[in-house]
């Protein structure tokens, strides 16, 4: 399962993760949902490589805190990109140790979250993740 052209969305609401899959797969994307980050964190463990991460900031079970902790500390999964769904800011401190590629408010314009992740993704094909 290493899908290197996919983005992987984690977030607690199944309604948004129904918008952000149908209109990244409309715009010509591979797209994998998690509800949380324990749920993601499976998944890359399986062997998921996508060539993005969109993460909500607050969920149950797995914070994007912990995610990116986790993360981080493996050499495999370390150098995905990620960046940050969030609803309620969390304070600079907080949202800048997170490490993240940027970070887009909630709700996300679908023009602005297609934006944000184009310079991530190639169409039409496979691409080699760096590791």
């Amino acid at each position: 399962m290493s899908w290197w052209n996919s983005i992987l969305v984690v977030d607690d609401d199944l309604d948004l993760l129904r918008a952000y899959k149908e209109a990244l797969e409309l715009d010509g994307h591979t797209v994998v949902l998690a509800r949380d980050g324990h749920e993601a964190m499976r998944l890359l463990n399986q062997g998921l490589r996508p060539a993005l991460i969109l993460l909500d900031l607050r969920m149950p079970r797995m914070d994007a805190w912990e995610f990116r902790a986790r993360q981080r500390a493996d050499p495999a999964l370390a150098s995905i990109p990620v960046i940050v769904l969030y609803a309620l800011d969390a304070g600079a401190d907080a949202m800048s140790a997170l490490g993240v590629e940027g970070f887009l408010e909630k709700p996300v314009d679908l023009d602005v979250l297609l934006r944000a992740v184009a310079p991530y993704l190639t169409h039409g094909g496979w691409d080699v993740h760096p590791q």
